[in-house]
């Protein structure tokens, strides 16, 4: 019988989900999330390379979960894995740019509309304080500021359209117009112009008059006449 019972604990025990040693997922999971946010915020432009040991270097990790890392951006499309270069940050040609605009502009528009009919007390609330925000950052020289308090009244306005598709299909593709929409609020004058674009959005949707604020949103996101030509001569892409 002891025989027996020696043979029983010999058995491999059932660990808990709690003891379990930890995945590797949230490990490249994060790296995914810094390398995304480097391109966002410009750090890591448009062309450049994303060598694995540099970056395991840069983060202090073996070359795997870089390599996972770099797989699941290239699903998104923020970057691009070519034969014999290896991962590259995404570098569209200015069509490729424009026709982008042109479909988030749509998707905004269609945003704008769907908040003028559903947005509640809470919603409109936050939109006024994001717009105020933006205002505010505006009389300021600090261009990161404007910029993430401009992308705060859009969000502010997705989320008022009570539709997590259009918002997900929105976010995602802002992703990879991050740089060149970037580009397009710091061009000297545009501040000024997104700012009464703006008081015509918010207008139309205190007025609850989904085809203006639609129509007013589209001409605010899409790239036309002039910001067009200075997309072409400024950015640094075929």
């Amino acid at each position: 019988m002891q025989k027996i019972q020696g043979r029983l604990n010999l058995e491999p025990r059932i660990v808990s989900d709690e003891r379990r040693i930890p995945s590797q997922r949230p490990l490249f999971a994060d790296l995914m999330a810094k390398i995304e946010e480097d391109i966002l915020e410009g750090r890591l432009r448009p062309g450049e390379r994303l060598e694995e040991i540099a970056l395991s270097r840069k983060y202090s990790v073996s070359r795997t979960p870089i390599r996972e890392a770099l797989r699941q951006l290239a699903a998104t499309r923020l970057i691009d894995i070519q034969p014999r270069l290896g991962a590259v940050v995404a570098r569209p040609t200015v069509g490729e740019v424009i026709d982008l605009f042109e479909v988030v502009a749509e998707l905004e528009g269609v945003a704008a509309a769907l908040a003028a009919q559903r947005m509640d007390a809470g919603d409109k609330q936050s939109i006024q304080n994001k717009h105020a925000a933006v205002r505010k950052s505006a009389q300021g020289n600090d261009a990161k500021t404007y910029y993430l308090m401009n992308g705060q009244f859009h969000r502010a306005i997705h989320a008022a359209a009570h539709n997590r598709v259009l918002a997900d299909e929105i976010e995602v593709l802002d992703k990879r117009l991050a740089p060149y929409r970037r580009f397009i609020t710091f061009r000297p004058g545009r501040t000024q112009e997104a700012l009464q674009e703006h008081d015509a959005i918010l207008a139309a949707l205190i007025n609850k008059d989904a085809d203006t604020a639609r129509a007013a949103m589209i001409e605010h996101v899409r790239v036309l006449g002039d910001d067009a030509v200075h997309l072409v001569k400024g950015l640094s892409i075929s």
